[in-house]
């Protein structure tokens, strides 16, 4: 009958040990939000308008030219800038053909011009499989236009290229690296 009382003793402890633990990483938890005057504090003084998870997307006479999908977007109201944080555009060809999915950490789009600077990590892939990475990329939109001055790397099922700038023309599908250019071609075994 002891070791029986002893039990009891030791799983109320247990009980009572866990029970103060939840209260107590409640009440932290609690105490560390912020009131919304904090939140706002918090933002910077320059931008209009600040939201989260926002899907924006881009036509021309009723042709959709981009998508874009990001985590952050600020918009600054005097300078028609809007900044992106994390986001994964799709660039659409002439016709939709030529389907681009470009990752970066950063992108900025110029309300006035529709051009768009992605920035950091840039990755991207086409239909077919082809991939390119770079540390930024620049769109024109009135020249359907993809460039980078930075190294490029880019990946095919046969084919593997580098080199110093690139350009993509989204209506004709032609993409050129410009300068050092190192090409490596696989062929298949028979």
């Amino acid at each position: 009958m002891q070791k029986f009382n002893k039990i009891k003793q030791v799983l109320a402890f247990v009980v009572i040990a866990a029970a103060s633990y939840l209260t107590v990483v409640i009440a932290l938890k609690y105490h560390r939000l912020k009131s919304p005057a904090e939140m706002f504090s918090d933002l910077p003084k320059n931008i209009d308008l600040s939201m989260q998870k926002v899907h924006y997307t881009n036509t021309k006479d009723g042709v959709l030219q981009w998508d874009l999908l990001a985590r952050k977007v600020d918009y600054y109201n005097n300078s028609g800038v809007i900044k992106f944080g994390q986001p994964e555009m799709v660039l659409y060809g002439k016709g939709g053909s030529g389907k681009y999915t470009l990752l970066a950490d950063t992108a900025d789009y110029q309300k006035k011009t529709g051009d768009v600077k992605l920035i950091g990590n840039i990755t991207a892939t086409n239909e077919s499989g082809m991939t390119f990475s770079t540390g930024h990329l620049d769109y024109f939109a009135s020249r359907s236009l993809v460039s980078t001055a930075d190294r490029v790397h880019l990946e095919d099922t046969s084919l593997t290229v580098e080199g110093t700038g690139m350009e993509l023309r989204l209506d004709t599908r032609k993409l050129r690296v410009l300068h050092n250019v190192t090409a490596v071609i696989r062929t298949r075994k028979k």
